[in-house]
């Protein structure tokens, strides 16, 4: 339980800098582009594999005798393909909604931000638990 608290909080940090990445770089993007989806796409995968690259040398240990760790990778890159398309729709849902209530306020002018800021803990979640089945069980 020990270990795993630590590895929970080890991912946390380095998912915390990868999450400032994406939402730096989700940000600056919608400057230019109103394409939320799109947007969330590109930013994503740069902090997928910066969290990937960082969190198998700093937090998980690799299984002895698994499956090479390029291909746990690819495993990796195409799981976060899939949620990055669900959760980019979401996040233009969620963006569109708060845009219509909001209008007019801080929260209306910055709904991207908003829903992506909401759905963070989620995919924080999923993400720790598919790299430690990834990482140290197969």
């Amino acid at each position: 339980m020990r270990k795993l608290l630590k590895q929970g909080i080890a991912f946390v940090g380095i998912s915390g800098i990868g999450w400032i990445m994406d939402f730096v770089i989700f940000n600056l993007l919608n400057l230019r582009s109103s394409y939320v989806a799109v947007n969330n796409m590109i930013s994503s995968l740069v902090a997928v594999c910066f969290v990937f690259c960082v969190s198998t040398r700093k937090t998980f240990v690799q299984k002895d005798g698994g499956i090479p760790l390029k291909v746990k990778f690819v495993i990796y890159i195409l799981y976060q393909i899939i949620l990055i398309l669900l959760v980019s729709q979401l996040l233009a849902l969620i963006a569109a909604g708060l845009y219509q209530t909001f209008c007019g306020s801080i929260i209306g002018d910055f709904s991207a931000m908003a829903a992506k800021i909401l759905v963070t803990p989620l995919t924080m979640c999923m993400n720790f638990l598919v790299m430690k089945l990834l990482i140290e069980r197969i």
